[in-house]
């Protein structure tokens, strides 16, 4: 089969390996979910990330090579859009791959605006990163959301590599054995992530070996409102919401997988929490927790009570606390809105109702 599900443009990434061929230095980021930050690898030199740096250091052993991780467990591209600064741009990436096929739904519209802002923040940072697409999957039924991922990807001229495509004919004819790959039908074990890596080397191997596309041309319009090019996050560190009966959280982050820092939380009912924001989309990311009772609080909008969204925190899973996102306003126009959130309901425990941040878009 194919290298790509997507061939794209190869010109950035043969810039990038050229300087690696003259022994320059690179930093490699990956963006993703649970499967990017390695869940169910063994060790973390299984990690498809790993693997896969592992093989460009030694394709090109005279070059120096950084891996920034920013994968991050039960996470869309709707937050990756909003800790791109934060978890890749900032180390001045000069390859980046993007994953959240199996965290993004497909049939959601949102999500291919959110993943095509990822990309055209991605394609306009100012190291210019060559990028790469790479679609996962769901081994029992071969979903993803490749669909609306490879759309973007073609559209901007970004490679793009799946794994559902390799994986998932083979699962069907017995090729490959679903428990070989995966012990719950989502996270690939050491030879699932074998196999993630083993498509993206023989995609970069292809590249390295081909002539060079010249410059892509950038589209004049994007396909989406792609509102979230100028998603901002505001959590303790840098805003200051008033507030009464809730606490700054000011516990240690140890990673940024350490998601449930740098908030704010409650343990009393009526406390009350007021942002005000300027901007088209609101997002409050929160807690809901498998320790039960929780708290239950509403979110409110320009003063709007009538309509406030409940945000109720008791989590019925048992795999452990959600770090939940949810969308409270949309518009295509950005202007001046507040969100207020109010705890109503505080069982007589010690579980604290916890924001962990305020998302907005456009």
């Amino acid at each position: 089969m194919s290298e790509f599900a997507v061939k794209g443009n190869n010109h950035r990434f043969k810039e990038k390996l050229s300087i690696a061929a003259e022994g320059g230095s690179l930093t490699v980021a990956f963006l993703g979910g649970s499967i990017t930050m390695g869940c169910h690898a063994t060790e973390i030199e299984k990690r498809y990330t790993n693997r896969c740096v592992s093989h460009l250091e030694e394709k090109y052993p005279a070059a120096r090579f950084t891996l920034v991780n920013g994968g991050i467990g039960a996470t869309t591209s709707q937050f990756g859009a909003a800790r791109l600064e934060d978890d890749i741009l900032r180390f001045s990436p000069d390859i980046v791959f993007l994953e959240f096929s199996v965290n993004d739904d497909g049939s959601n519209e949102m999500f291919k605006e959110t993943y095509e802002s990822c990309l055209r923040r991605l394609l306009t940072s100012p190291t210019a990163p060559a990028v790469m697409v790479i679609n996962n999957l769901f081994y029992d039924n071969g979903d993803n959301a490749q669909g609306i991922h490879n759309e973007a990807a073609a559209y901007y001229g970004v490679p793009a590599v799946s794994v559902r495509d390799y994986d998932w004919p083979r699962l069907q004819s017995g090729e490959l054995k679903r428990d070989d790959l995966t012990g719950d039908g989502l996270h690939p074990n050491d030879k699932g992530m074998e196999i993630i890596a083993m498509l993206v080397n023989n995609a970069i191997d292809a590249i390295a070996d081909e002539q060079d596309d010249g410059e892509f041309d950038y589209p004049d319009k994007p396909l989406t409102k792609a509102r979230y090019d100028t998603a901002k996050r505001f959590d303790n560190r840098n805003t200051t919401p008033e507030y009464e009966g809730f606490i700054k959280d000011e516990a240690k982050q140890s990673d940024i997988t350490d998601i449930f820092k740098n908030g704010w939380y409650s343990e009393k009912a009526g406390a009350r929490i007021c942002f005000s924001l300027e901007c088209s989309v609101i997002c409050i990311q929160w807690r809901r927790t498998i320790r039960r009772p929780a708290p239950i609080a509403k979110a409110i909008i320009d003063g709007d009570t009538e309509n406030a969204i409940t945000l109720d925190a008791n989590f019925d899973e048992d795999w452990g606390d959600l770090l939940c996102l949810t969308t409270l306003f949309e518009s295509d126009s950005a202007s001046h809105h507040t969100l207020e959130i109010v705890v109503d309901e505080q069982p007589d425990n010690d579980i604290p109702f916890y924001i962990t941040s305020v998302i907005t878009a456009g």
